[in-house]
């Protein structure tokens, strides 16, 4: 089998490799024959896997991260009871021969999940890193979620409440995709997905069991809604939209502690996928998440890319 067979095997074989690692996510946002993956294996049994998706800009090949795609990375299975300083080395070595495997490309970008904290390897490969930030709720009971909230989010939940706002389950992905476009033309932004992809991505997440929508319903009008995905452990924040007309009712808040509430009640950590925009900071981070650092890690290989970089 080549390495993209044995991945999807893999896959379904370890539960915690994160949702947008997972083979079925990056036939669905890279296509099927845009990505493949970079295996270790040791004793006929895979012990590391680094997918990657691969796209050409101009006459760049590049590597970089498909679209609503937050972190990607390795995967390293560990001996049981490793000592510390045993598991760095074993990291090392798999981690260097996981780079000898990446194609040679003019641009290599990659974010890392949170749970990547070693990127020495690549350091000393010749790559460099920007540490990016997400938040995160985890470990807390769903009556103690309100206590760590800021005085706002719990104003506008008392807000939303009084005037009859609604939380509800949404499935109307055109309903959804109206709200969530709306958000980009108010900021004077481009949104990088249609209706169709995103359509797509809804359906393959149902066929996995792992996707979660909510809405809020004002006077039998959807005033807000979300798109969360979910893994064995994590749930994700991935898209929302808000009517502006109706953006001061509190329905995102109200949407915001739903979804933080699924997370918990099944044993899951909420990650709000993180914003390095200052004010989307300061949101997520009055729910009482927590900030955990990821990097993003980059190599440039092209020359005429090194002198462009150079210059600027």
């Amino acid at each position: 089998m080549n390495n993209k067979k044995k991945y999807r095997e893999f896959c379904t074989i370890e539960q915690d490799i994160p949702i947008f690692s997972k083979d079925w996510w990056l036939d669905c946002v890279c296509g099927k024959d845009n990505w493949d993956v970079c295996l270790i294996e040791k004793g006929g049994k895979i012990v590391a896997s680094m997918p990657y998706f691969l796209k050409k800009k101009l006459i760049f090949q590049i590597i970089t991260m498909p679209r609503l795609t937050q972190t990607m990375g390795s995967y390293i299975k560990y001996p049981k009871e490793q000592r510390y300083y045993k598991k760095l080395s074993w990291e090392k070595e798999i981690i260097i021969e996981l780079i000898k495997q990446i194609p040679k490309v003019d641009v290599f970008i990659q974010n890392f999940d949170c749970s990547i904290i070693n990127w020495l390897p690549f350091y000393w490969q010749g790559y460099k890193q920007t540490t990016r930030y997400t938040y995160k709720i985890k470990d807390i009971s769903v009556d103690h979620l309100e206590n760590i909230c800021e005085t706002d989010i719990r104003r506008r939940k008392r807000k939303a409440l009084n005037l009859g706002v609604k939380i509800i389950d949404a499935y109307d992905i055109e309903s959804f995709y109206e709200l969530n476009k709306k958000t980009f033309e108010r900021k004077n932004m481009k949104i990088s997905y249609d209706l169709n992809f995103v359509k797509k991505l809804y359906i393959e997440c149902e066929k996995h069991n792992a996707v979660k929508m909510y809405c809020a319903e004002y006077d039998s009008k959807i005033i807000a809604a979300n798109f969360l995905v979910v893994d064995q452990n994590s749930v994700y924040y991935l898209l929302g939209g808000i009517d502006a007309d109706y953006k001061d009712l509190g329905g995102m808040d109200l949407i915001q502690l739903e979804s933080i509430k699924f997370a918990l009640a099944n044993k899951k950590e909420f990650d709000f996928e993180g914003s390095m925009v200052e004010n989307i900071e300061k949101y997520f981070r009055s729910f009482g998440a927590i900030q955990r650092p990821y990097f993003q890690v980059t190599k440039i290989n092209s020359k005429i890319l090194k002198i462009r970089e150079f210059l600027k």
